[in-house]
């Protein structure tokens, strides 16, 4: 959003976000007075999904982490997690002991920027859409405090490894399905390794599927566009219920 006097831009490094994956948020203020401004603080109202983490927990926990021996570390909890505030807490950068005292000088003309980490924790059953909240700017300008409020629109998107292991579920159910289908109540007793294989088999293809249909290019498109974990739960029942001529319909190798 930009004002008549504050040119704020909020940007991300990547394209979208991926839930369970930190990522950085940068704000951009631009002066567009004709003289110096100070920046009291920055205020971002987190909805309940973010959780922004606080870079002294994460650089203390980070370094605990790699003091630790190796094997220690396969089981300890990752850095951001323990640095990761409550869900939807309010973000606020200055100082909150001395409101008036300012963080960063801004002369006419230029701008500094404010980056801070955060995260969308639920992953595995998330699915994409848009994540927006408010945020505002507090400064001072000739002795006068001034707000500039600006609005946060980032793109939400589950991680590959949710439709992976909704790929693999949606096997299990649909060769499931198809044995009881076929046998009856007989299939309960007599699931073996002809069964374990099949949904092995279907679990490969399935995740196969998947993978294919999120590198899809403008030349090839598929039939199929798998976004979640139920996307790819749907794909990974049809191949197992179906058989493999779904995989061949889905992933057109010539």
């Amino acid at each position: 959003m930009t004002t008549t006097a504050v040119k704020i831009k909020v940007t991300i490094a990547q394209p979208f976000v991926v839930a369970g994956t930190p990522f950085s948020l940068t704000t951009t203020v631009e002066n567009a007075h004709e003289e110096v401004i100070d920046i009291l603080h920055f205020v971002y109202h987190i909805p309940y999904q973010v959780q922004w983490i606080q870079d002294v927990n994460y650089n203390k926990a980070f370094e605990q982490l790699r003091s630790n021996p190796w094997y220690h570390r396969l089981l300890s909890v990752s850095p951001w997690r323990k640095a990761a505030q409550p869900p939807g807490q309010e973000m606020i950068f200055g100082n909150l002991e001395k409101p008036d005292e300012p963080i960063m000088s801004v002369l006419p003309s230029e701008s500094t920027s404010y980056s801070f980490k955060a995260v969308v924790t639920r992953w595995l059953l998330i699915s994409g859409g848009e994540l927006v909240f408010p945020g505002r700017i507090k400064y001072r300008y000739k002795k006068e405090i001034h707000y500039a409020p600006f609005e946060v629109r980032l793109t939400l998107r589950p991680p590959l490894l949710a439709n992976g292991i909704g790929a693999v579920a949606g096997s299990i159910l649909g060769n499931g399905a198809r044995s009881l289908k076929e046998q009856g109540a007989g299939f309960f007793q007599n699931v073996g390794i002809e069964f374990a294989a099949a949904i092995v088999l279907a679990s490969i293809l399935a995740v196969i599927a998947i993978i294919y249909s999120s590198r899809r290019t403008g030349e090839s498109q598929p039939i199929l566009t798998v976004e979640d974990f139920w996307g790819g739960l749907i794909v990974g029942f049809m191949i197992g219920y179906l058989g493999h001529e779904v995989f061949q319909r889905l992933v057109p190798i010539h």
